[in-house]
């Protein structure tokens, strides 16, 4: 499995130690809308995200999906329920045909034990991925609707030819999931985006044309 040594967790790690975690690692495909995890279910294993692309979100007390987070082909999820032996605190669902890396429970702990710069590793990223939704939450939690629909826009968009294209398709939905906002709302926004010049949408992807504007 070539392709696991890219992964962040093999990082430092000696040519025998990374083969022997491999060995602990299957591989295996999964279609489009699969669900992988479910929250509230037990924790078995980890996953290392190979090919495609997924979904992690929660269901509020009324139903309404919230998006925690799209994780790309190199991510890897579900080390919290096995760190923690706790049920799962969030769903899982592929975005499109994806190959995923599992390793057992068992077989996870083993390497914890093991072989500290795998652990190490593990902490690092922990601690990485904490940092980083400690100050979504900061700003979030300071920001209206459209700000919210503004630093999304910004994190998720990369800069080519002069304007910032996001590739990643989002419909209304998809976007009012992601800053807790009404989908009315994001209409009337991206609507008065549109007709600024701001912003446009071609081929399922989102252009910005120039800074998007501090207040809406």
């Amino acid at each position: 499995m070539l392709q696991l040594r890219n992964f962040e967790l093999f990082n430092n790690l000696d040519k025998d130690t990374i083969e022997d975690i491999l060995s602990h690692i299957h591989s295996r495909s999964f279609p489009k809308k699969t669900q992988i995890v479910t929250e509230g279910d037990d924790s078995h294993s980890l996953y290392f995200l190979l090919e495609g692309r997924a979904k992690i979100y929660l269901d509020d007390d009324s139903g309404k999906e919230i998006i925690v987070n799209i994780h790309e082909t190199g991510d890897f999820f579900g080390e919290l329920g096995l760190i923690k032996s706790i049920p799962r605190t969030a769903s899982v669902v592929t975005l499109e045909d994806s190959r995923l890396g599992i390793m057992p429970e068992a077989d996870f702990r083993r390497c914890l034990a093991c072989y500290p710069a795998f652990a190490q590793n593990l902490i690092e990223n922990l601690s990485t991925r904490l940092i980083e939704a400690t100050e979504t939450i900061r700003k979030l939690g300071l920001m209206d609707v459209y700000r919210r629909i503004a630093v999304t826009f910004l994190n998720l968009s990369e800069e080519v030819g002069g304007v910032r294209i996001i590739n990643e398709k989002l419909t209304q939905q998809n976007i009012a999931s992601r800053v807790g906002a009404s989908r009315e709302m994001v209409a009337r926004i991206l609507k008065d985006l549109r007709a600024g010049g701001y912003i446009s949408q071609e081929d399922n992807k989102i252009i910005i044309h120039k800074a998007l504007p501090h207040s809406w």
